[in-house]
């Protein structure tokens, strides 16, 4: 683990709330209220969340790390192609796709699901992302003739938009929180139910599990 994640996990007792300190020198943004820090989770701790989550399901579940959308998008196919050298993603039953969106400065989730052909995009804060969505399935197309040398075939797979009917946030940090546990639930078939309330029992959770290099057996309770 870099001094970086070591600084993010330790910078607060609880992950959620920390006194700003002179000497600090912090490796995420904050957001100064009633002179209080709110911590967004990085791209750092977010990779090494979604590897614990593939090293538990190393048969159904791969996940990309938060860099890959963006290489994909900018520089297209070619720039990600060797990603997945040793990996067959179509093999898998789902495929879990973090992504940054710079302009909002916020965290969401792609969820491929490979049995249900379905392409979906998880927001907390109820955004709507058709672009990518698209851009997801024609990555699809171009991995599986690039890999297989047999076209993929879109016919009957849905793209949705989950908006609000998924989980929300009612602040402006917690998006990287609800990506790991949005990625969590989903790796495990499991229904959505858990809100905002939870984030911060999630926080020390998520900070357990990192620094324990290991998931939780069961499905943690909300």
């Amino acid at each position: 683990m870099s001094k970086r994640a070591i600084q993010i996990l330790s910078s607060c007792s609880d992950m959620y709330k920390a006194k700003a300190t002179k000497k600090a020198k912090p490796a995420v943004k904050y957001v100064y209220m009633d002179e209080k820090v709110h911590l967004w989770l990085n791209d750092e701790i977010i990779n090494m969340y979604m590897d614990l989550i593939i090293k538990r399901s190393p048969e159904t579940i791969h996940a990309f790390n938060t860099f890959f959308y963006l290489s994909m998008s900018v520089n297209g196919y070619e720039n990600v192609c060797r990603w997945t050298k040793n990996v067959d993603i179509f093999s898998k039953k789902k495929l879990l796709i973090p992504m940054h969106i710079d302009e909002e400065n916020h965290w969401s989730l792609v969820c491929v699901d490979f049995e249900k052909k379905s392409i979906t995009y998880y927001d907390s804060l109820g955004n709507r992302n058709f672009v990518c969505l698209k851009q997801i399935l024609q990555y699809l197309m171009f991995e599986h003739f690039d890999k297989k040398l047999v076209e993929f075939l879109p016919s009957g797979w849905t793209l949705t938009n989950m908006g609000r009917h998924c989980p929300q946030q009612s602040n402006l940090w917690d998006c990287g929180v609800f990506v790991c546990v949005f990625a969590e639930y989903l790796a495990r078939d499991e229904k959505f139910d858990f809100s905002q309330k939870d984030m911060p029992r999630f926080r020390k959770q998520i900070k357990s599990e990192i620094i324990n290099k290991k998931l939780r057996i069961d499905m943690p309770q909300a």
